[in-house]
């Protein structure tokens, strides 16, 4: 792939400052299992897992989507790799928590049509800042830009099954 003029790559992933997310999380977790949920149901999830290495309990805010019908959560965040191979999850989800299983899906292939896919659907203007992305050209990225983008940035899809009833 070309690099644009300033020499910056089509697509990059972008991620807001640290500081800004260690502000925003624990106020979005509060909300997120609070009446207040419909604020921000949308798009936005309470993931609940045991870390495979640790067994230590963790619970993440992250963004959701809906993809083929499956609710699925597009990262590249360490936390992904504790779904290799499928992980029992609680996914706190329009206020209720509801029990499920995770796997990761880090087929390069795979996720950069799913970019493809959400780019079309939200229109290239508005992709970037609705997937954490910035698109340095002024069209839609091309396969192989978003293929680039997926591989050197580690992106994936962290895909859930949810069951039908709320966790007890």
């Amino acid at each position: 792939m070309p690099p644009t003029e300033d020499q910056r790559p089509a697509v990059e992933r972008v991620k807001p400052p640290k500081a800004m997310i260690k502000i925003a999380n624990p106020i979005m977790r509060r909300i997120l299992g609070s009446p207040l949920h419909g604020l921000v149901d949308e798009h936005l999830l309470l993931l609940h897992y045991r870390g495979r290495r640790t067994g230590r309990a963790y619970t993440v805010v992250a963004g959701q989507r809906v993809i083929g019908g499956q609710l699925g959560v597009l990262t590249n965040s360490g936390w992904r790799l504790n779904f290799r191979g499928g992980a029992p999850v609680g996914v706190t989800l329009k206020g209720e928590l509801r029990r499920g299983r995770a796997d990761l899906v880090e087929n390069p292939e795979g996720v950069a049509r799913i970019y493809a896919n959400l780019i079309e659907e939200y229109g290239y203007e508005q992709a970037g800042r609705r997937l954490g992305i910035r698109i340095n050209v002024d069209r839609p990225p091309t396969h192989e830009e978003l293929l680039e983008l997926v591989r050197r940035s580690g992106l994936s899809l962290v895909a859930i099954e949810v069951d039908g009833n709320p966790a007890r």
